[in-house]
């Protein structure tokens, strides 16, 4: 079939059955408990909500660098190519490159993947990059192939484009043509984490909750009763009143009501749904304010293996994606792309201080690379770019074998 017939259409193909991903981004899919998770819904979750954001402004904050690999082994960076300068200057007219790499990346998170139209000049060169909410693009097959092409229904209007066209970012899939989001995968769990939600709020806009009672030692009237209580409402309550000392008359005692087991329960509950939601995500609880069993030290080595376990398979994806979308066969061969994750895993100052002083020691740093990894303007001595050699690690330089002594 050629170019024309793939991109216009034609009666031998078919566009395949809804997925659950359509149905995702329409109506939401439906739980156990009869109700319904959708993307509006998961997000609504703060800890959910903050899992996305955390994620995504994460990834959207690492700046690309394009390489160009040469003979030697080396690479030399190319801020002037077409690809660099989308992820460093802007990817179209309305976007900054953080605002589309985090736009992207959250929907692939929500909706199991991500689609940009690609702009490209007349020498093939992409220009330009459109993200496209995934509720506007569908994903068809053509019958008997392993050919894909894309349905778009946007403010453009509708029209059809070829792979070439298209920059996509996807969660992980069952096959490579039907897109599966983690919100389908997990529903019930999420569903269980936005029920305890609504049952709290059910209770605080249901239950009747007493602060405290104050027990008088004989019966009184009801006059007397709504005197005593608004004259200690209007002389304690209020935040502004907060900590003045109280006098109550007549032999009245103040008794304070503590939490009952439910509020207890529905506390642990909330704070068990924010778990399942970094499990979820793979994102350790204490970026998401679950601090419960926290200490410095291993917050500090969650957010290492933030770095390492959630972020680092998410960059790979997108730089898999880039060379193959936005680089032709020779780009690819000659290119390497790679997301700067210094700012990621940057460690303390102290600590990057020891490691510098280590690296100066044995050669492995000049002054200048020190400086550049702190953003410094380089000096200008000629020792500035000499590397080191220290006196008990120096080469032997006479290359004749040594006798038994």
């Amino acid at each position: 079939m050629g170019f024309f017939a793939r991109l216009f259409g034609g009666s031998a193909e078919k566009r395949s059955q809804p997925t659950s991903w359509d149905l995702l981004g329409s109506f939401g899919l439906p739980t156990l408990t009869g109700q319904f998770v959708s993307p509006a819904v998961a997000e609504g979750h703060a800890a959910a909500f903050s899992a996305i954001t955390i994620i995504s402004e994460s990834v959207g904050s690492l700046p690309l660098m394009v390489y160009r690999k040469e003979e030697d082994g080396a690479r030399a960076a190319r801020e002037s190519h077409p690809v660099a300068r989308l992820f460093s200057d802007a990817p179209n007219d309305l976007q900054t490159p953080s605002e589309m790499v985090t736009q992207m990346m959250a929907n692939c998170l929500v909706h199991g993947a991500a689609y940009a139209e690609i702009v490209r000049n007349d020498a093939g060169q992409p220009v330009a990059l459109w993200p496209i909410h995934p509720g506007q693009i569908a994903l068809e097959r053509i019958p008997s192939t392993r050919r894909i092409r894309y349905l778009v229904s946007d403010e453009v209007g509708s029209r059809r484009l070829l792979p070439s066209e298209v920059f996509s970012i996807r969660d992980r899939w069952d096959d490579p043509f039907t897109p599966r989001s983690r919100l389908d995968r997990t529903r019930e769990a999420l569903n269980g984490a936005v029920e305890t939600e609504r049952f709290a709020s059910s209770i605080w806009r249901n239950g009747a909750r007493l602060s405290g009672v104050v027990e008088h030692p004989e019966q009184i009237g009801s006059e007397a009763a709504k005197t005593l209580r608004e004259s200690l409402q209007a002389i304690y309550g209020g935040s502004e009143n907060a900590g003045r000392i109280a006098v109550i008359e007549e032999g009245s005692t103040w008794k304070e009501i503590s939490a009952s087991p439910v509020d207890a329960e529905l506390s642990e509950a909330r704070r068990l749904a924010v778990l399942e939601v970094a499990r979820i995500f793979n994102i350790p609880a204490p970026l998401l304010n679950e601090l419960s069993n926290a200490n410095y030290s291993n917050v500090v080595e969650l957010r290492r293996q933030f770095a390492a376990g959630t972020i680092q398979p998410w960059l790979v994806r997108w730089e898999q994606a880039i060379k193959r979308d936005l680089f032709s066969e020779t780009g690819r061969r000659v290119h390497e792309v790679e997301f700067d994750m210094d700012l990621l895993v940057r460690a303390d100052f102290l600590t990057r201080l020891q490691g510098y002083r280590i690296g100066r020691e044995v050669g492995l740093y000049s002054a200048n690379d020190l400086r550049r990894f702190e953003n410094l303007n380089p000096r200008e001595d000629q020792d500035a770019d000499a590397f080191l050699s220290p006196l008990n690690m120096q080469s032997e330089q006479t290359g004749e074998r040594k006798e038994a002594v």
